[in-house]
């Protein structure tokens, strides 16, 4: 899925998992490097793939996002898997014994674990919060049996976790984010009008902010709660902007 296509699902996806309409004009505020046609070019995409749907609601052409949408973007973005977002710290460990002839050098298991944002340890450890994706379990079946171990565990009993996990997947320097954005999204909301109703120096300031935030989900595995609980995280962050919608 392409990103202009992953910030509009973004845009859309309900605190709730309820329906939630959205006028079409704001999309262009999210995506806003698309032309008008490279914008209806997207929709349609995701139309036809049975990502999101169309209406006239309140006299305005409406888009809402489905629940196929919902799951094709959390597989893209793992801060958004309601699973992530309840994660308590559990681990899985995946561990590569000797390559199989089909698979020399682990490559394609590596880039498989690499597309499920598991956390690459060294070259041959990787870990994943929870339980490993389906489609990791049938391919470590069909393909890896006596060339992976896969180890679970709660509890680190020596190393520093948080320090570990923090520096592989730079939590810093994402919880810095989320600082600066939220207080950014702070300014914004004391503006006592809707997203569509916005002068174009707000609008711009709209799609900056949301430029930012979109940026560091794209890097979030959503395991930031688990290890700094005081900061928001992005999705919490994009539900607080939304409510700038004008359809609500």
């Amino acid at each position: 899925m392409k990103e202009n296509a992953q910030r509009m699902l973004a845009w859309l996806y309900p605190p709730d998992r309820s329906s939630r309409w959205v006028a079409i004009d704001e999309l262009a505020l999210v995506a806003p490097d698309l032309t008008s046609g490279g914008l209806q070019s997207t929709i349609n995409y995701l139309e036809s793939k049975k990502s999101l749907v169309t209406e006239r609601l309140e006299g305005q052409l409406s888009v809402s996002i489905t629940t196929h949408g919902m799951r094709a973007l959390e597989e893209q973005l793992p801060a958004f898997s309601a699973k992530k977002r309840q994660w308590k710290g559990n681990w899985q460990g995946v561990f590569f014994l000797e390559a199989p002839a089909g698979d020399n050098n682990f490559r394609f298991l590596r880039r498989l674990l690499t597309n499920v944002a598991a956390v690459p340890v060294s070259r041959g450890m990787y870990l994943y919060p929870g339980e490993l994706p389906e489609k990791v379990i049938f391919e470590l079946n069909s393909s890896y049996v006596g060339s992976v171990m896969v180890v679970e565990f709660a509890q680190w009993v020596f190393g520093d976790e948080k320090e570990i996990i923090g520096s592989t997947l730079q939590l810093g320097d994402l919880v810095d984010a989320y600082s600066s954005i939220s207080k950014e999204i702070d300014t914004l909301l004391t503006v006592d009008q809707t997203l569509i109703s916005f002068t174009d120096q707000q609008k711009l300031r709209f799609s900056s902010i949301y430029d930012r935030l979109f940026g560091a989900l794209q890097h979030d595995l959503g395991v930031q709660r688990a290890y700094f609980p005081q900061v928001e995280n992005g999705v919490d962050l994009l539900f607080r902007l939304q409510t700038l919608s004008s359809m609500g």
